[in-house]
């Protein structure tokens, strides 16, 4: 299945997003997280985690507020500067 569509058509600015990441879990990478996330939006609440099954994993999510695609896209590109950042959603 083939989908072309436009991010700039499909998003209005400014958004409230749920920013999620998932990373291998160690200690002090939900902080490292947290700082990434806190230079590029803004955001009302702590973020929830949760850890994988065998506790290898956690899962951070941020509600946040973006203004701009090129705020989005700078965001995305440095939270894998993190050292364990496995994905984003």
């Amino acid at each position: 299945m083939n989908q072309n569509y436009d991010r700039d058509k499909l998003w209005e600015f400014p958004a409230d997003i749920c920013f999620k990441v998932m990373a291998t879990n160690r200690d002090g990478i939900h902080l490292e997280v947290l700082d990434v996330v806190q230079r590029h939006a803004e955001h009302e609440q702590e973020p929830t985690s949760q850890m994988s099954r065998n506790g290898n994993y956690i899962s951070l999510s941020f509600n946040i507020r973006v203004d701009s695609k090129e705020q989005v896209d700078a965001l995305y590109k440095d939270v894998f500067t993190v050292d364990g950042v496995k994905m984003t959603l």
